[in-house]
């Protein structure tokens, strides 16, 4: 399966900044270490991996990966791209004020 796996890849905007990286990046150790866990799922199991780690959003691909880490939920959310790679648009942690419903048309 090793030579299967997709690429997962971090969004770059304008100024040439990673804001999901930076998001994983900014959370407490042992919670990146569950975020990396969960990377390497998608890596490893494509677009075959489901509940509870991935749920798609909308009917255009947009899909959310499920991290859950003590009482905190993360998700990432990604789309699909040719030449097997996941790219991660955005990153909330679910208990943040204004974030406990994200709507995509």
């Amino acid at each position: 399966m090793t030579g299967m796996n997709w690429q997962v890849v971090f969004y770059m905007d304008e100024e040439d900044t990673e804001p999901v990286k930076d998001f994983i990046l900014a959370q407490p150790d042992k919670a990146i270490a569950e975020i990396l866990h969960v990377f390497k799922l998608l890596r490893e199991f494509n677009i075959q991996l489901g509940m509870p780690y991935v749920r798609k959003v909308n009917k255009l691909g947009l899909r959310e990966l499920r991290i859950k880490h003590s009482s905190d939920l993360y998700r990432v959310f990604y789309f699909a791209c040719t030449g097997r790679k996941y790219v991660l648009l955005h990153a909330i942690l679910k208990k943040e004020p204004g974030h406990q419903k994200v709507i995509y048309d």
